[in-house]
C-alpha cells in the first residue's frame, strides 16, 4: 500500500526546483494573468485552497506554482461543476497521513484525523501561523491540485490500508 502511495507521488509530484514556489508576482498582476479580480484571488486564500506568500509590507505576493494552482481551482469550478467549498472538502479528503508516512504516535495527535473537513495544511496553519512556509513546500499541500481525479483511488486505498490494520489487529 504505502509502496503503491510512493510510487504514485513520485510519478505525480511537482518540481522540486525552488524557482517554482519564489514570489514573482503581486496579487494584481496575477488577476491581469488569469482574468480574476484580486478579490476572487483572496477568497481563494480565505477558503484555504492557496496560501499565499506576504511580502515584508503585508502584500500577497504569487509565485509560478501558484499560477497553476488557481489555474486547477479555476478549471475544478468551471468544468466540474465544484464551488470553493467543495474543493476544500475534496481536497481534506487527502490521505496526508500516508502521503507524508507519519507514524501511529503522529497519527494520534493529528487533528486532520479527527474529523476535519479542511486540508491539513488549513489545520496546520491554524496551530502554527508562524509556519505557513512550511506548508507551502509540503507534497501534500503542492499536490492537491494535480490529485484531484485520484483522490478517490487515494482514499480508496489508504482505507483499505486501515481496513486491513484493523482486521490483522482483531484477529491477534
Amino acid at each position: 500500500m504505502k509502496r503503491e502511495l510512493r510510487r504514485w507521488m513520485e510519478d505525480h509530484a511537482p518540481s522540486n526546483n525552488d524557482k517554482v514556489l519564489e514570489p514573482v508576482m503581486t496579487i494584481g498582476e496575477a488577476a491581469r494573468i488569469t482574468q480574476l479580480s484580486e478579490s476572487a484571488l483572496r477568497k481563494y486564500e480565505s477558503a484555504g485552497l492557496i496560501t499565499y506568500h506576504r511580502s515584508s509590507g503585508n502584500v500577497r505576493v504569487l509565485s509560478h506554482e501558484d499560477l497553476t494552482r488557481i489555474g486547477s481551482i479555476q478549471d475544478l469550478i468551471k468544468h466540474k461543476g465544484l464551488n470553493l467549498e467543495g474543493i476544500r472538502r475534496l481536497w481534506s479528503l487527502l490521505p496526508c497521513w500516508e502521503l507524508k508516512g507519519c507514524t501511529e504516535e503522529d497519527r494520534e495527535h493529528c487533528n486532520c484525523l479527527c474529523g476535519e473537513n479542511r486540508p491539513c495544511w488549513m489545520v496546520c496553519r491554524e496551530q502554527h501561523p508562524e509556519g505557513h512556509d512550511r506548508c507551502r513546500r509540503c507534497e501534500v499541500y503542492r499536490m492537491a491540485p494535480l490529485s484531484t481525479e485520484e483522490i478517490k483511488f487515494l482514499v480508496h486505498n489508504a482505507t483499505r490500508h486501515s481496513f486491513h490494520l484493523e482486521e490483522a489487529g482483531a484477529t491477534d
